[in-house]
């Protein structure tokens, strides 16, 4: 069996799995979700989620890997048959984990790709002019018709959307180290460079306006602390920011070296994503917003939607400034390096399904993996809500669910005194046993009350949607499982047997 990869540096490490967390949930969901669900009313549950789930299933997901890791697994379906003597059962459990990435990534990518366009018609002075009016709906009118025109989708969308997934497809086809890692090694430096710039012009207009936009975000708000959606809304997003619950973060962990600090390294990953959202992300768009359109506009413009706040109000306001077409050049290029690093990661779980489980050359795992991700590409690009409809059930709901069977199988079936061993094995810092009963109790009691709340609140809602591309979108969903699912019981024999192909 080929000798798998490990991740160069320590450094090119961290970055990569920063890389993994760090994406568009930090810059443009985040900022979203804090104006829709009140400011300050936001932060409370969602620092109590990030504590509560969001550090320690990060960890877990890290222990995890880099146990696989060492056994020759990085998918899911790997990592749970390693564990049951590679039961069918278990592999195919374990399929959920490999094809919740890929079905996010399907629409993920072609958001990517609208970065990268606008990234273009920036340094080409293309974005449409200002419109001089204090009323946002007026200024941002042209920049709603230009994201409309362009999300039709244009054939200019989809020139796009074939070179973001032509550069996913080359790096990955570089491998671990040469692809993902030195991509992430000049991606995520650059990101913060140009993050803590835009956030510092965002702050400065109009003589610091800015700064109130940061006092509405930090200003703690009781008001709506019983408010089951704040609560659903803010836990969805610690999962959607960190990558949690999809197993993206155990594969980059199972690269690792065999005696890396994985809880530094969890710790590490978990520091980097949040400073980018809740210091970078909470510097920009929120505090542009308020800016220009004042506090009234900014939960307005968000129910218009996820990224009403990154492809038109923050043109409508970088555009009325000083070197406008460099400013959302910078803003659309930081948003598609942070696209680009996550994509990289939510498409790496099924090539290593193939190579590891299916035993396939590196080159055909990724050009197998492309080619699937590819066909779901289009279909979010040419079918009306196909995008929502993946991004509730893989994007939010599944995640959850798939948090809890983590829990389950990682700490109380494995066996709490295992975890506690391979967590405290080669860690700068010994966890007290009591922190996993601590945390193996408590968290499924959070993940079961948000799955139930769910259920109650949201679900018959979605269910009630059956229009044509919802049908589609769900036979996707369904074909998805079902053929990762095959795959899963299939490489069980190609594991324990077959050659690489």
């Amino acid at each position: 069996m080929k000798k798998r990869e490990i991740w160069a540096s320590r450094v090119g490490l961290i970055f990569a799995a920063a890389g993994n967390a760090v994406g568009l949930g930090n810059l443009l969901r985040f900022p979203s979700k804090v104006a829709l669900y009140g400011g300050g009313a936001f932060m409370v549950p969602y620092f109590v989620a990030l504590f509560l789930l969001g550090i320690p299933l990060m960890i877990l997901e890290w222990v995890i890997g880099r146990y696989a890791g060492a056994r020759g697994h990085g998918s899911m379906t790997g990592i749970m048959g390693s564990l049951f003597h590679h039961a069918n059962w278990a592999r195919v459990l374990g399929s959920l984990g490999v094809a919740i990435p890929f079905l996010i990534v399907c629409y993920y990518i072609y958001i990517e790709s609208w970065t990268l366009g606008f990234a273009f018609f920036s340094l080409l002075g293309q974005i449409p002019e200002p419109v001089a009016s204090s009323d946002p709906k007026t200024a941002m009118t042209p920049y709603v018709e230009f994201f409309k025109s362009y999300t039709a989708p244009s054939p200019v969308a989809i020139f796009f959307l074939l070179v973001t997934l032509l550069i996913n497809w080359y790096i990955l086809q570089r491998g671990v180290v040469k692809g993902i890692e030195f991509t992430a090694k000049l991606g995520i430096p650059a990101l913060l460079l140009m993050g803590i710039f835009l956030a510092v012009v965002s702050l400065s207009i109009r003589g610091g306006k800015g700064f109130e936009g940061l006092l509405y975000i930090y200003t703690p708000d009781f008001s709506r602390i019983w408010d089951p959606h704040v609560w659903l809304e803010a836990s969805g997003q610690i999962f959607f920011t960190l990558s949690l619950g999809m197993g993206a973060i155990a594969t980059y962990a199972s690269y690792v070296k065999a005696r890396e600090d994985v809880l530094k390294a969890g710790l590490w990953t978990a520091g980097i994503n949040e400073f980018v959202e809740v210091v970078i992300g909470a510097s920009i768009a929120i505090p542009a917003a308020f800016a220009m359109f004042g506090a009234l506009a900014v939960p307005e413009l968000a129910k218009e939607g996820t990224f009403r706040l990154g492809f038109m109000s923050m043109p409508a306001v970088l555009m009325a400034l000083p070197f406008d077409w460099l400013l959302s050049a910078l803003w659309f290029l930081l948003l598609f390096i942070a696209a680009l690093t996550s994509s990289l990661a939510l498409i790496q779980p099924l090539i290593s399904l193939f190579e590891d489980e299916m035993r396939w050359k590196h080159s055909k795992a990724v050009n197998v993996s492309m080619l699937m991700v590819s066909v779901g590409a289009f279909l979010s690009a040419f079918l009306p809500g196909f995008i929502d409809e993946l991004d509730f059930w893989a994007g939010t709901f599944m995640l959850v669910f798939f948090a809890l069977v983590e829990i389950i199988v990682f700490v109380w079936i494995f066996g709490v005194h295992k975890f506690h061993h391979e967590l405290t094995r080669d860690v700068f810092m010994k966890v007290p046993k009591g922190f996993v009963y601590f945390f193996a109790i408590t968290s499924p009691i959070f993940l079961v009350a948000l799955l139930y709340q769910w259920g109650v609140l949201q679900l018959p809602k979605v269910v009630a949607s059956a229009d044509s591309t919802v049908v589609i979108a769900r036979l996707f969903i369904l074909s998805t499982l079902v053929f990762l699912a095959f795959v899963a019981v299939d490489s069980r024999r190609r594991y324990l047997s077959g050659p690489h192909l």
